[in-house]
């Protein structure tokens, strides 16, 4: 039987093991990285939005913790998400014209790879029952 379509009431899993091993999830995040270096290094953004992702950063090394570093794995999960949160607030304010020209600028660093509308799982319809005929 096969795994129901996503539905508003049912979202989908964040990561799932597939996603991971793709290399188009991992360029995906190497260009997510890109984006904010080359935002942060860009003067026509307001100085006040760049404070977002380094006050993000200070939340690292302050020793007050939402949950303590001693708890494997939730005590850095906090951290790594107060880090994603940070970087997605700041790309998120900043002006989006300004977001599109380092978007275009880093697909044509990359010789036009962009990332694709659907994901493989969503774009293709694997039928079981059909795979063993």
């Amino acid at each position: 039987m096969s795994d129901p379509k996503p539905t508003p009431e049912t979202p989908t899993p964040l990561l799932e093991n597939e996603q991971l091993r793709d290399p188009n999830f991992w360029q995906a995040q190497w260009q997510n990285i890109r984006l904010l270096w080359r935002l942060l290094k860009d003067p026509e953004v307001p100085i006040y939005l760049k404070l977002i992702p380094f006050a993000a950063a200070v939340y690292l090394v302050v020793p007050i913790d939402l949950l303590p570093d001693v708890l494997l794995g939730l005590g850095q999960m906090d951290d790594l998400a107060v880090l994603l949160f940070g970087a997605k607030t700041f790309t998120s304010m900043v002006p989006q014209h300004l977001v599109d020209k380092h978007w275009d600028a880093i697909r044509r660093e990359d010789g036009g790879w962009a990332l694709p509308e659907k994901s493989i799982e969503q774009a293709i319809v694997i039928n079981p029952d059909k795979m063993n005929k």
